[in-house]
């Protein structure tokens, strides 16, 4: 009794030990259907097969009814003598019948049939009854057991299709990985989703599992037209046992001659996508059905799932009004950006600015690539974006990167994405920024600060256009245009082996060279008029302009950091000044940088004494005894001060280079920028 796990084979093992128990050629074991109170032979020994089918004794209806009906045992060892008798094979003489009790109540019967009469004792009833009950409790444990594992398998379904719901957002995806993992789980035979299209009035098959192109499109239902249509109108879900013998079944897809299974053993089990005031539409699938399975819990799975569906795409529908919204505004900017980098933006008059200007406007709507390169704080991220924004793709991506500012070990993750796994701290599948500015432009800010494995990575994606994320075998086409920009001399860093020869070529196909403020001096006053009216409007000032002293001041200045600097210096005066009018005592940093040559001969840094002079030249006694206590940090602070601007200097204001001559890390070095207030 407890050699097998599987209920049928229980079954078959007891009555084959109890006909060979009581020596008799031929017997049946039948389990009571409560559904049509009938007895339904489940096996039997010594019998035409077709007895299953032909014979259905109702409880009460024969000894093995009458049994099923006492729960009391029986022996009739004359047939002939009894009038209950009903004959299902014709040399039996003598019966033997006795129930299958589980908790007081009757499962079944187990009947056996001999050919001579008196066949059978007390003793045989005894015995086979003990066996009957025990195998009644055993059968009921594999029955119990059988439905846990049932459970255990829906539960796990929906922990995985909880998983996939919050994995994607791709409503798609989720409706397809469901159907799956139906499939898996409940060996469906098929399986669909339908949902209610409010301007046709129909509800139509959105996803589906084991149909071809030509049956979905065949899944179209009016409310209230068959099964679907009626558990779409009434929100109520259903059960139909067999799709053979239930008129509301359509077969609307065609489905009955395609089952691999017989169509009489399928069952279809359909759960309407609902909320507690609208319902979207059904999920419905097709089932074979198997003995001790029980539908109804099948159906409640089904309707958790169908409550999924409805919470992916309710989620779904608002992801589309967050997008429409997104690119109602995205439409707007792009179209202010498109303005934005007119050429009005650069602002100059100057020879090297109309030839610029000039080199923007033929190269914008070509596909060659673009080296940019000058001093730092020239404007070349200005010039960047002028070009893709008056180029063919300016309503396409426009995305940056500055390849100083990210660690070597992340710049490539960052530049070509990573697939799950492919490193510590790689939890999830990651775009990189060519695959986002796709059909697009990229910005490569500092391309010269770029690792030489990197330039190899790159170099591909210029002569191949593909990329190949971090942890991925699987190159992947796109299609970008490339612009590169950089304050180092590039053919310098070729010639000491930091820059690879090959890509610099693929770069510079086109080579804009942005000129320096002190070349372009008669820029100089639009560009104060232009920060000042947009530093005034920032901050809300009434600024009206710069007296002529002031402005004399600017002119003279050398201006190392280029626009950059002359607008940071605006912009502080904007935000300090008191007057209507900028004087020189608002660029009073300007006047001490040229007071004490920050713009002249270069101090020689490797002398602490010069420095210390240097430093000490610009505080008067008077001035470093009012400093008492503070001395130290004063004096010390302007060493440190003056050493990081001719740094800055030297390195035309890389930082990664500059913190690396000093001999600090780069956070170092812009604290020790913030701290002493130092303007580059």
């Amino acid at each position: 009794m407890n050699s097998t796990l599987d209920p049928d084979r229980l079954l078959d093992l007891i009555l084959e030990r109890c006909i060979q128990i009581c020596e008799v050629g031929s017997g049946s074991l039948m389990l009571i259907n409560r559904q049509d109170e009938v007895l339904d032979i489940v096996t039997f020994r010594g019998m035409n097969p077709s007895v299953r089918t032909k014979v259905k004794l109702r409880v009460g209806e024969g000894i093995t009814g009458i049994v099923a009906a006492s729960g009391e045992g029986m022996i009739v060892n004359d047939v002939t003598q009894n009038p209950h008798y009903i004959s299902i094979k014709d040399d039996i003489l003598s019966e033997l019948a006795v129930p299958m009790i589980v908790e007081d109540g009757v499962i079944g019967v187990i009947s056996l049939d001999s050919s001579r009469k008196q066949a059978f004792s007390e003793e045989h009833l005894e015995l086979v009854s003990t066996l009957a009950n025990m195998a009644a409790q055993i059968f009921k444990n594999l029955q119990t057991f059988r439905q846990l594992e049932q459970k255990n398998k829906i539960q796990q379904v929906l922990i995985d299709i909880s998983r996939t719901v919050t994995s994607t957002l791709i409503l798609q995806e989720i409706f397809d990985d469901i159907m799956e993992r139906l499939d898996k789980s409940l060996n469906l035979e098929r399986g669909s989703i339908v949902l209610f299209d409010s301007e046709k009035n129909i509800l139509k098959l959105t996803g589906a599992y084991g149909l071809t192109a030509e049956e979905m499109e065949k899944g179209v239902y009016l409310p209230g037209e068959g099964v679907t249509g009626k558990v779409y109108e009434s929100g109520e879900a259903m059960i139909v046992e067999s799709i053979v013998n239930d008129d509301n079944f359509l077969n609307r897809m065609g489905n009955m001659t395609h089952f691999k299974n017989n169509p009489e053993n399928v069952s279809f089990l359909a759960a309407p996508i609902k909320s507690d005031t609208d319902v979207l539409g059904v999920v419905s699938v097709f089932f074979v059905h198997k003995k001790y399975v029980d539908l109804k819990t099948y159906l409640d799975f089904l309707q958790v799932v169908a409550s999924i569906i409805y919470q992916a795409i309710r989620i779904q529908k608002l992801i589309d009004e967050e997008k429409r919204e997104i690119s109602r505004e995205n439409v707007l900017l792009k179209r202010e950006l498109k303005n934005k980098y007119k050429f009005g933006s650069l602002i100059g008059k100057s020879k090297p600015m109309e030839k610029l200007f000039e080199m923007i406007q033929l190269v914008s709507d070509s596909r060659a690539s673009v080296l940019i390169t000058g001093e730092s704080g020239t404007g070349k991220e200005m010039i960047a974006s002028a070009i893709h924004y008056n180029s063919s793709r300016s309503d396409k991506p426009f995305i940056k990167i500055n390849c100083a500012a990210i660690p070597e070990n992340l710049l490539e993750s960052e530049l070509f994405g990573h697939k799950k796994g492919s490193f510590t701290g790689a939890v999830a599948d990651k775009k990189g920024k060519f695959e986002m500015a796709d059909t697009g432009t990229i910005f490569l800010d500092e391309i010269g600060e770029m690792d030489l494995n990197l330039q190899s990575k790159l170099l591909r994606v210029l002569q191949e256009k593909e990329i190949e994320a971090v942890g991925s075998v699987k190159p992947k086409k796109i299609d970008v245009r490339i612009i590169a920009a950089t304050n180092a001399n590039l053919e310098e860093l070729i010639a000491q082996k930091l820059f690879r020869a090959d890509l610099f070529y693929r770069l510079n196909v086109v080579n804009m060279l942005t000129p320096p403020l002190r070349d372009r001096p008669e820029d100089i006053p639009l560009l104060i008029n232009h920060f000042i009216s947009k530093y005034t409007a920032e901050n809300t000032k009434k600024i009206k302009g710069i007296t002529r002293e002031a402005h004399k001041l600017l002119m003279s200045y050398n201006w190392p950091g280029n626009v950059r600097e002359l607008e940071n210096v605006i912009e502080r005066a904007v935000v300090l000044s008191q007057s209507e009018m900028l004087d020189i005592q608002d660029f009073s940093e300007i006047n001490g940088r040229i007071l004490y040559g920050d713009e002249g001969e270069a101090i020689d840094v490797g002398d602490p004494d010069t420095s210390l002079e240097v430093a000490s030249s610009r505080f008067s006694p008077a001035h470093l005894d009012a400093l008492d206590g503070r001395a130290m940090e004063v004096v010390v602070g302007e060493v440190e001060a003056r050493l990081i601007k001719y740094a800055m200097k030297k390195f035309k204001y890389t930082k990664t280079r500059v913190a690396k001559f000093l001999g600090i890390n780069r956070n170092t070095l812009d604290k020790k920028i913030k701290d002493l207030k130092i303007d580059y």
